[in-house]
């Protein structure tokens, strides 16, 4: 058992940090008053974790915010876990987001139930033109022939893109381009893995990013075997980086794909800090240094805010929701699995009870018993019913994750032990070190995203 004295030393301390957490830095005239945090729902060292640490040093450089950015990267999802974070976040100017068109397809390939109606959009900040790529070896010369290939052979084709990822998207733009054409659709967990498959023959064409086409691309004297070629720039232009390689439109297919970096708040931020952060991002856009780095990695620095930005994102997902009603649907329903498995551990906790009971002998003569029996179900029941509304409350975020975290401890640690008064005070003093001390520790230590 936890000493009373140190337990209660640790809990003023953790309620002390804790509650200037909550009640620090609210957004106000002064804004920011503190470091910013940029959500990036991706791996550290990917393309959307370059293009964001390219940015927050020209903004740190200059000064332009008056506080230092803070990015933590929250993966998981196919992005989901990040944008949630920022979703659910106080609309106080102090959690952003850096996405791209996933924060669309992912609403459409049901991962979630909200797309970029569910945010405050602040801005656009660079383009990335996308590529579609073969094998040099490949007998297809254009986009319209890989095309009539899938029409002729459906299914045969292997195309690379990640089911419910944007590319996913693009793809089934181009076969409904042509009736008829079907690729046969296989996910990879990134470009190196779709290049060393089309590489290996295990893949024939895929679409990738303008700057991983010119990093994977070997000299032209290398072995057809070993060398990839592009087919088509998914854009209605040519683009100076390979202005050898036709775009989509001249080829007669009018599909376009590009990846661009979407800054969001979280809905109902004050009009007057997201007009603050889009003029802080169009400056650093302007800085010598950033525009030098972001050619380096093949961005093109345009910029967009306001209703132009709104109007971008509208326009964009009208093209995706034109072929969502169409998508594959071969991922099962994980949620309802999780409540099936859920439920029927329950009832097989309810029924072991009944039987345990029936198959009790006859207890031995006793003067008095030390406590009526009380069936396990019960416990259980009430115990599976405090989890659900944890897990509830937690979705919900209307309560902050140590405050019910502590609450879900209590009454589970009070059902167990039957509400014994003499444990009381011990439940107490565990449930806010262990609510208070994971929120410390994940949050400031380890920088993982609590809800």
């Amino acid at each position: 058992m936890i000493k009373p004295l140190l337990s209660g030393i640790g809990i003023v301390v953790l309620l002390a940090w804790w509650t200037n957490k909550q009640f620090n830095g609210t957004s106000g005239p002064a804004y920011p008053k503190k470091p910013v945090n940029i959500v990036v729902p991706y791996p550290a060292g990917g393309g959307s974790d370059t293009f964001v640490r390219i940015l927050q040093r020209g903004i740190e450089d200059e000064n332009l915010l008056g506080q230092p950015l803070a990015i933590s990267n929250i993966k998981g999802g196919s992005g989901t876990i990040g944008s949630r974070k920022v979703k659910n976040a106080k609309p106080n100017g102090y959690w952003i987001l850096c996405s791209h068109n996933a924060v669309i397809t992912a609403k459409l390939s049901d991962t979630v139930n909200y797309g970029p109606e569910a945010f405050a959009p602040v801005c656009l900040t660079g383009t990335m033109a996308m590529v579609i790529l073969v094998r040099e070896d490949a007998p297809y010369a254009d986009l319209p022939a890989l095309l009539r290939a899938a029409k002729v052979q459906p299914r045969k084709i292997t195309f690379g893109a990640n089911q419910g990822a944007p590319a996913y998207f693009t793809t089934l733009q181009l076969q409904n381009h042509l009736p008829g054409a079907e690729f046969s659709i296989v996910s990879a967990s990134g470009g190196a893995d779709r290049y060393a498959r089309i590489m290996g023959g295990h893949l024939d064409a895929g679409i990738f990013s303008l700057s991983e086409y010119i990093d994977f691309r070997r000299p032209d004297d290398t072995p057809p075997s070993e060398n990839i070629r592009a087919l088509v720039v998914l854009s209605p232009e040519r683009h100076e980086a390979i202005p050898e390689v036709g775009c989509s439109l001249e080829q007669g297919i009018p599909v376009y794909s590009q990846n661009a970096n979407y800054w969001f708040a979280p809905k109902g931020t004050p009009p007057e800090v997201i007009a603050h952060l889009s003029n802080c991002f169009q400056k650093a856009l302007q800085n010598d240094n950033v525009i030098n780095r972001l050619r380096e990695i093949r961005v093109d620095p345009v910029f967009m805010s306001g209703k132009e930005f709104k109007n971008y994102l509208k326009e964009s997902e009208q093209l995706f929701v034109k072929v969502a009603a169409k998508k594959e649907k071969n991922l099962p329903n994980f949620p309802f699995i999780v409540f099936l498995i859920t439920v029927l551990l329950f009832a097989w906790v309810v029924i072991d009870s009944f039987f345990r009971k029936g198959k009790i002998a006859s207890p031995a003569p006793v003067i008095e018993p030390l406590e009526p029996f009380d069936p396990r179900y019960r416990t259980a029941f009430w115990c599976f019913f405090v989890l659900t509304i944890y897990v509830i409350a937690l979705q919900s975020q209307l309560i902050p994750f140590a405050i019910i975290t502590a609450a879900m401890i209590f009454l589970i640690g009070s059902l167990i032990s039957r509400w014994n008064p003499e444990q009381r005070m011990g439940m107490i003093q565990l449930a806010l070190l262990t609510a208070l001390g994971t929120d410390f520790i994940f949050t400031k230590i380890f920088s993982v995203a609590l809800p």
